[in-house]
C-alpha cells in the first residue's frame, strides 16, 4: 500500500512514530534537468524520536547562494520551522545524518551549529570535486564531522548503512524500534515506484557506472524487509505489505 504525505504526518504526530516526515521545500527544475517535465521536486527530511535525543536526516535547501536561486528558484521551508510545525524543538537534535551533500540536502546544515553531523568519507571525497555541490552548505568542521562506516549503529535501534549509486557516498538510515522496521532511503532512488520495481533511474546515478551499485543498495534495503520506507523526493510510503 502507498500512504498520502500528509495523511503519514498526521498519523505520525498523533501517535509518536519513530519517523516523522519534514517539508523542506521544492526546487524548480531547470529545462535542461533529467526530470524537466516534473517542473518542481519537493524536498523531504526526516526526523526520528529516539530517547537519547532527536536525529534529523537531511536539513533541505539553503536561501543563500545566487547560482543556485538562479538555477532552480528554490521555495525554502527552514528545517528549524518545519520541526516546530511537528511538535520538535531544535534544541532537542542530538545528531544529524545527510544521506548525501548535494545541495539540497545538506544545505541548512548550519541551523545546528554543534550538533554532530554524519557523512560517508566517499561522499566528503565527492563533494570536494568541482560542480559537485555547494560547498559553503556541505563543509562539516572537525568537530562536528563523524564519519560512518559501510553498518554504523547511531544510538540503539538506529543504524546507518551505505547505499551509493545516486552519489559514491549515499547513505540511508535504518530504524528498528516498537518492533518496527523503519527505513528512511533518501535518494537510493528518485520515486517509490523506483524501489518497487528494484529498478532506479539511470540518470539519477552519479554516473553511469554507479547504476549497477545503485541497483544492489535498492537490494540491501529491500532485504530487510521494511515496514515503511522513506523517499527524499517522493511523498509516497513504500508499505511492507507491497508486492
Amino acid at each position: 500500500h502507498t500512504i498520502d504525505f500528509d495523511e503519514k504526518v498526521t498519523l505520525c504526530t498523533s501517535m509518536a512514530a519513530p519517523v516523522i516526515p519534514l517539508y523542506l521545500g521544492a526546487v524548480h527544475l531547470p529545462t535542461w534537468h533529467p526530470r524537466a517535465a516534473d517542473e518542481t521536486c519537493d524536498l523531504y527530511g526526516f526526523a526520528i524520536r529516539h530517547p537519547d535525543g532527536i536525529i534529523v536526516v537531511d536539513t533541505g535547501c539553503g536561501s543563500d547562494n545566487a547560482v543556485i536561486d538562479e538555477l532552480y528558484a528554490p521555495d525554502v521551508v527552514d528545517v528549524v520551522d518545519a520541526l516546530h510545525l511537528v511538535g520538535i524543538d531544535e534544541r532537542e537534535v542530538a545528531a544529524v545524518v545527510n544521506t548525501h551533500l548535494h545541495f539540497d540536502h545538506c544545505g541548512q546544515n548550519s541551523r545546528f551549529p554543534s550538533t554532530p553531523i554524519w557523512v560517508q568519507q566517499a561522499e566528503v571525497d565527492a563533494a570536494a570535486e568541482p560542480h559537485y555541490t555547494v560547498p559553503a552548505w556541505c563543509q562539516i568542521d572537525p568537530p562536528q564531522l563523524r564519519v560512518a562506516g559501510d553498518v554504523e549503529r547511531l544510538v540503539d535501534g538506529v543504524t546507518i548503512i551505505a547505499t551509493p549509486g545516486h552519489t559514491p557516498g549515499h547513505q540511508s538510515v535504518v530504524v528498528e524500534i516498537s518492533d518496527r522496521c523503519d527505513v528512511i532511503a533518501g535518494q537510493v532512488c528518485y520515486t517509490c515506484a523506483e524501489f518497487i520495481s528494484g529498478a532506479p533511474v539511470a540518470e539519477d546515478m552519479h554516473d553511469e557506472s554507479f547504476l549497477q551499485v545503485g541497483i544492489e543498495s535498492i537490494s540491501r534495503l529491500g532485504a530487510l524487509a521494511p515496514d515503511a520506507v522513506y523517499f527524499s523526493h517522493d511523498p509516497t510510503v513504500y508499505g511492507g505489505d507491497q508486492p
